[in-house]
């Protein structure tokens, strides 16, 4: 599978363990200790418990507004060693068919455990110190984002003349 797919599946699998409100489905899909970067500031993760609060914040955020899809759709993913893949996407929250927040860009670095690919870290362009972020922080005005500084920037498409080349 190449890293484009295993990032999306990866994210997909979250995703619909935190619309479904299931986080049995959801913790086995992270490595600890998981670092979380927010715009704000910085937090590592220890323990599985630990997640919890978190998982529920995100959770009961979606139903509040009624989400019925959350979608994490991935733009690009490079595997920078065997064992490691950098990504980022577009989260799209709708509920209905109606978009209930605006597209926001987040990033997740992805490491490979005995077969699994899990996720180890998280870049949320979250407006917040504190973590687990609360229900305004994670539906509130987002923070920049800047892609992963591990991903080659983006190749322009060749000219007509490189084209012809």
């Amino acid at each position: 599978m190449n890293p484009m797919a295993i990032y999306q599946t990866a994210i997909d699998t979250v995703s619909r363990a935190v619309l479904a409100g299931d986080f049995e489905s959801y913790i086995p899909c992270y490595d600890l200790p998981f670092l979380v970067r927010t715009s704000a500031a910085h937090f590592i993760i220890h323990r599985r418990c630990d997640m919890r609060p978190a998982f529920d914040a995100v959770s009961s955020a979606l139903r509040t507004l009624g989400v019925t899809h959350y979608e994490r759709v991935a733009r690009e993913a490079d595997q920078l060693r065997p064992d490691r893949i950098v990504g980022w996407h577009f989260t799209h929250m709708i509920a209905d068919g109606e978009r209930v927040i605006a597209p926001h860009a987040a990033s997740e670095v992805l490491v490979c455990r005995n077969g699994a690919w899990l996720v180890s870290e998280a870049n949320y362009p979250l407006l917040t110190l504190d973590w687990p972020p609360t229900e305004a922080a994670i539906l509130g005005p987002k923070g920049p984002f800047a892609r992963p500084a591990q991903l080659p920037p983006c190749a322009p498409p060749p000219s007509s003349q490189e084209a012809r080349a």
